[in-house]
């Protein structure tokens, strides 16, 4: 009876023993298969971020080759037309030579800077016409309307009065006789806005009212689909 309960005890043994070296087995199989899902997450997160990285210097390098060649054509013009390239805007920044007070119409001296200048800015445009999504002629204003006027009230003004000046720039310039050939293109691309006081200038966080006052032409590349590639990007990831 004895040896038969030591025979019993030994195979009881050997049965835990076999039922915890599956368990260990098990566990160790899961914890590959758990290592091996964590590690190709990973790759596929590098890969993801890799990509969007990628997206990212593709359009900015596409910002920077386009605002080298917009200076490349008029760093000589710069000053005398009292303007300035930043990125893809180029600026016009002498409210003096633009418009009077108050004003829709064209200054002469403007009139002439843009017979000059837009020309020469299309041409430059279109080496990279696959990339340009806008043109846009932005026309800006200060906060000032009169000392009576409300905040609302200089607002609204300011927002006609420079989405006319806005308009009416890109009425002279799509007149311009040099660039008719381009002119189907232009009527796809062309946009005039009038901004207000929405964007003014800052000096020391305090506004700059005669800088404020300004026409700008922004290109806008075509970002909104290099946004959705990334966007389609961050979405898989989730």
């Amino acid at each position: 009876m004895k040896n038969r309960k030591q025979h019993n005890s030994g195979d009881d043994w050997l049965s835990i023993s076999d039922m915890m070296s599956g368990l260990m087995f098990i566990f160790l199989l899961i914890s590959v298969i758990y290592m091996r899902e964590v590690m190709k997450e990973r790759e596929e997160l590098k890969t993801k971020s890799e990509n969007i990285d990628n997206i990212s210097k593709e359009f900015e390098n596409k910002k920077e080759t386009i605002s080298q060649a917009l200076f490349a054509e008029f760093k000589d013009d710069l000053p005398k037309w009292k303007a300035e390239i930043d990125g893809t805007i180029f600026r016009f920044k002498s409210p003096d030579i633009l418009f009077s007070t108050g004003k829709s119409r064209l200054k002469p001296e403007f009139k002439n800077t843009l017979s000059d200048f837009f020309p020469r800015y299309i041409d430059v445009l279109l080496q990279f016409k696959e990339d340009i999504e806008e043109i846009r002629i932005e026309g800006h204003t200060s906060s000032k309307w009169n000392n009576q006027a409300s905040r609302e009230e200089s607002y609204l003004k300011n927002a006609e009065l420079s989405q006319e000046r806005a308009l009416e720039v890109l009425k002279f310039c799509i007149s311009t006789t040099e660039i008719q050939d381009s002119f189907e293109w232009l009527v796809l691309v062309s946009r005039a806005n009038g901004l207000s006081f929405a964007k003014p200038i800052l000096k020391d966080g305090v506004e700059d009212f005669k800088a404020s006052r300004r026409v700008e032409f922004r290109v806008m590349t075509n970002s909104e689909e290099q946004l959705e590639k990334i966007k389609s990007l961050i979405e898989k990831g989730k």
